[in-house]
């Protein structure tokens, strides 16, 4: 529930500026990864699929890379690009990560959001 009210929320604090500057497909294309994601990480949960449990950091690694790749390439950023790529980088620096994969995850992610606050 949290995660849908974020996904609305970004949604609408961003509206007006994506319709400005004519960037409305990067706010639907975040929004679809995110309902994605969470659509496959609940029901990877609820109805057991471990395939997908054991890669829930992959996954969520390349849909914020995506994500970020999409953002670069409609506000021609070199920082977001950027960050998509460290992204796809820390997938293929899970396996070496063991049992810390979530905690990796987590700090890919965090460190990249301080960084884009930081650099704006």
């Amino acid at each position: 529930m949290l995660t849908l009210f974020g996904a609305v929320g970004m949604v609408s604090l961003t509206w007006f500026w994506a319709t400005v500057e004519q960037l409305r497909w990067v706010v639907y294309s975040w929004a679809i990864l995110i309902i994605t994601g969470l659509i496959l990480t609940d029901l990877s949960i609820f109805l057991g699929w471990g395939e997908v449990l054991i890669r829930l950091c992959p996954l969520w690694l390349g849909l914020s890379a995506i994500s970020y790749l999409c953002t670069g390439v409609g506000m021609r950023s070199r920082t977001f690009i950027l960050m998509g790529f460290i992204h796809l980088l820390g997938i293929l620096v899970l396996p070496y990560c063991g049992v810390m994969q979530f905690l990796s995850t987590g700090l890919i992610m965090t460190v990249s959001l301080l960084l884009l606050a930081e650099l704006q």
